[in-house]
């Protein structure tokens, strides 16, 4: 079965799978945010509190559950799914690309977390906010929500463009701290395009998280790029701020 906590005050849906999950179950949680967002004219925030991965009852439930998935996912803004699991905690990176609600992992321990991220509302507009105070061939900033295809043509292409008219090198900081949501594919490519392009003009690149696969890449592609990598954990930031002005 899925139980379901509606909490109307934060525009949350909490569900929680439990036991084997029927093709009933998954139409008549369709049917509530349904009726939800009808009578709100909005639509929840999700909070899946799952242990494991469902137990489907037969092929009739996992295709409503993917009738679910496809009826709901350009409505609904957030999805937190909090489970210890290891095959669910990779789950967010494998479909994030295709859906276009957010998608984001918490442990079992941090579900007050999840339900806080899930009923909060983005701010429009860019997802990046600039880092004062450093000097001019420095670029810092740390990532709001989602990076888009806009922020790097409209913020950091001409940016790195402008700033290189200045200076032969560039340093450039980039914190992913608990407001990251993930890149869209577009930006991915952005990011990827905007690097081979300035292969060259980066002396030094300090990247400050906690997310393990973006501090494992960092590992595993840092010695491929010619500017100097460093890693650096949230609770590091100052000492990425004073390794790359140096």
């Amino acid at each position: 079965m899925l139980e379901t906590e509606i909490d109307e005050k934060n525009n949350l849906f909490i569900v929680t799978p439990k036991g084997t999950v029927s093709e009933a179950d998954f139409e008549g949680l369709g049917d509530t945010l349904n009726n939800y967002i009808n009578s709100n004219d909005k639509a929840p925030g999700i909070v899946l509190d799952a242990a494991g991965l469902p137990h489907w009852k037969n092929s009739a439930a996992l295709f409503a559950h993917l009738k679910l998935v496809r009826d709901h996912h350009k409505l609904i803004s957030k999805v937190a799914l909090v489970s210890d699991s290891a095959t669910l905690s990779v789950m967010p990176a494998l479909v994030d690309l295709f859906l276009d609600a957010k998608i984001r992992h918490f442990p079992q321990t941090d579900l007050e977390k999840a339900k806080a991220w899930a009923a909060l509302v983005d701010p429009v507009g860019s997802s990046l906010k600039m880092i004062d105070g450093m000097p001019s061939d420095v670029i810092a900033y740390e990532i709001i929500g989602t990076l888009t295809s806009r922020d790097y043509d409209e913020i950091l292409t001409p940016l790195i463009d402008e700033k290189l008219k200045v200076h032969d090198k560039l340093k450039v900081m980039v914190v992913f701290g608990d407001a990251y949501d993930g890149a869209t594919a577009t930006a991915m490519w952005d990011d990827a395009r905007l690097g081979f392009r300035h292969l060259t003009g980066f002396s030094k690149l300090a990247l400050v998280t906690d997310l393990n696969w973006l501090r494992q890449s960092a590992r595993i592609f840092g010695p491929l790029i010619p500017a100097q990598t460093h890693v650096f954990g949230l609770n590091e930031l100052e000492d990425a701020k004073a390794w790359i002005v140096s």
